[in-house]
């Protein structure tokens, strides 16, 4: 990862501490593992998270609150740019900030989008933008090139 991208990637998302308890309370009272997860997150900035655990635990994802998935986004965004094409977060990533065709997670996903600031979005773009420019003509970059064009706002 450049060190450019990693100063705007620090100025994007502020290292503010995260409300485990608060990390559940929008969309995930059936995650089963959310004690844990909570546990692992609560009072820490995305900086200070154990970011093996976090990739691996991307199954919380999914039931995270807006605020809080937001401010976990960077480790997943760090890792894809440190690991590119070799990232574990990688599948996260693309489904993560890929519009979903239909149904109750396309509520979420406009949330997420307009729970971002202009500068995340910009390091969200710069890392899927990276993943573009690694498999151009693969479905990684194809992938990536959608989630790109979601999180931008266009239709491809």
């Amino acid at each position: 990862m450049t060190s450019q991208y990693e100063e705007a990637l620090r100025a994007a998302f502020p290292a503010e501490r995260i409300d485990g308890r608060a990390a559940f309370a929008q969309w995930g009272g059936s995650y089963p593992d959310a004690a844990e997860y909570r546990s692992a997150i609560d009072g820490k900035t995305w900086e200070q998270l154990d970011r093996v655990y976090i990739i691996k635990r991307d199954d919380a994802l999914g039931f995270l609150s807006t605020r809080e998935l937001v401010q976990l986004l960077p480790v997943y965004l760090r890792s894809v740019m440190e690991d590119g094409l070799m990232s574990p977060a990688l599948e996260a990533v693309l489904v993560k900030l890929t519009r979903p065709k239909s149904g109750a997670t396309q509520a979420r996903y406009d949330a997420l989008l307009a729970a971002i600031s202009p500068a995340q979005r910009d390091a969200i773009v710069a890392a899927l933008q990276h993943l573009v420019d690694q498999d151009p003509d693969g479905s990684i970059g194809r992938d990536a090139r959608a989630a790109k064009a979601d999180v931008e706002g266009r239709v491809v």
